[in-house]
């Protein structure tokens, strides 16, 4: 009998991010039927044992928005010249496709809604890409709620900067394909290892818990404009900001618990009375470091 017929077909784990068309309110000429639009892909492929063996990058020349946003440019670090100079959405796929011949997976694992969102560009903007293309569209997973329960024995929904501070790295997202996906690779290696860090994990609950118990109170997005121009002309303005300042120390400091913190509905509320007089917000929790 042959061996190199019976052997165990070897498999691999892949992990996955991409970058996609945005835009702001204010960019008129972007064409907002199709937006979401893929601009870039990255790509980690490994063993079983977590041995890196591939990466692969590239960006992508999109075919409706072909003008990069102010917006885009800064969240993504693209150029304009990367994207005019970029392969066409069917030579990347074509050369994911190579690559997944040569190192097969079951499961392309993403983190958060790249699987929905690349489903949808495909169903959008290329209705008629090649049908082995699809394929690999359909292997993509969101790991997340796996690598989640890991930690805390439940299904969470947590950002991939909020993993990489579980797993000791710095609470900061690159919007770059392939470091993101860097990163994936990464902190489902650290979780399946049992490396994070536990304490770490304690405390993101808890900030996360914080965090939107105050969004939940919070009613005013932002400081109300006119109440700064008011508040230039007027000086009864500039008593009631410095009376409001007062008030906001006196109603903490009353609220305070015994462990020194402020419930997140007072920072909420301190918060909306800095923006009923124009003041930027100062209470919303952060994350220790």
């Amino acid at each position: 009998m042959n061996r190199n017929n019976t052997a165990k077909k070897k498999f691999y784990y892949a992990f996955f991010d991409a970058e996609y068309t945005c835009f702001m309110e204010k960019d008129a000429f972007f064409d907002r039927e199709h937006s979401g639009e893929l601009l870039s892909v990255g790509l980690v492929i490994c063993d079983k044992n977590f041995n890196l063996v591939r990466t692969y990058y590239s960006p992508i020349h999109p075919i409706y928005n072909t003008k990069l946003t102010g917006y885009c440019k800064e969240l993504t670090g693209l150029t304009q010249k990367e994207i005019d100079d970029a392969p066409s959405y069917e030579a990347v796929f074509q050369e994911m496709y190579l690559l997944f011949q040569e190192y097969p997976v079951k499961e392309i694992f993403t983190w958060g809604n790249d699987a929905h969102t690349i489903r949808h560009d495909m169903e959008k903007n290329h209705r008629f890409v090649a049908k082995k293309f699809r394929k690999i569209a359909g292997l993509l997973q969101d790991i997340t709620k796996r690598l989640t329960r890991r930690i805390y024995g439940k299904g969470m929904v947590l950002s991939l900067s909020d993993m990489k501070y579980i797993c000791g790295m710095s609470h900061h997202t690159a919007h770059n394909a392939l470091e993101d996906a860097k990163d994936l690779y990464r902190i489902t290696r650290c979780c399946a290892q049992g490396k994070f860090d536990r304490e770490r994990a304690g405390r993101l609950e808890e900030y996360i818990h914080r965090r939107d118990a105050y969004h939940q109170y919070k009613r005013f997005r932002k400081p109300l404009s006119f109440t700064v121009d008011v508040g230039e002309r007027q000086p009864s303005a500039r008593n009631l900001r410095e009376a409001s300042m007062q008030y906001i120390g006196v109603l903490k400091s009353c609220c305070m618990q015994e462990d020194g913190t402020v419930p997140p509905e007072i920072l909420a509320l301190c918060d909306d009375l800095r923006s009923l007089v124009g003041i930027e917000n100062q209470d919303c929790p952060k994350l220790e470091e």
